[in-house]
């Protein structure tokens, strides 16, 4: 478990699906992803272009960067099933231009 991360309320703000990270290790470092499910200390996270919702990567949340920018409607279209990695692609992409969604 990692120190001070946890299911608890302890863990960070904006760690929940629909999220915006940037990932601060690894080959992606420094890009942008979207959270599309969280496993404990884990979180699942796609961004549409290198990263599809078929297969989303396993990152450790201690390795990214959490942002203050959530995507409501993202995260409703993942619970409903209709989210599509075009959506991922447009609220990354305004993220990109102003830094929040």
């Amino acid at each position: 478990m990692l120190r001070g991360y946890g299911n608890g309320p302890e863990r960070p703000r904006g760690v929940s699906v629909g999220g915006i990270v940037i990932s601060k290790r690894g080959r992606d470092k420094g890009g942008a992803f979207v959270i599309v499910g969280t496993d404990g200390d884990y979180l699942y996270l796609a961004d549409g272009k290198l990263r599809k919702l078929e297969k989303p990567k396993k990152k450790k949340l201690m390795h990214v960067q959490i942002t203050e920018s959530m995507s409501e409607e993202t995260a409703a279209k993942l619970s409903a099933g209709s989210l599509q990695d075009a959506d991922l692609r447009k609220v990354l992409l305004r993220f990109g231009n102003n830094g929040e969604v």
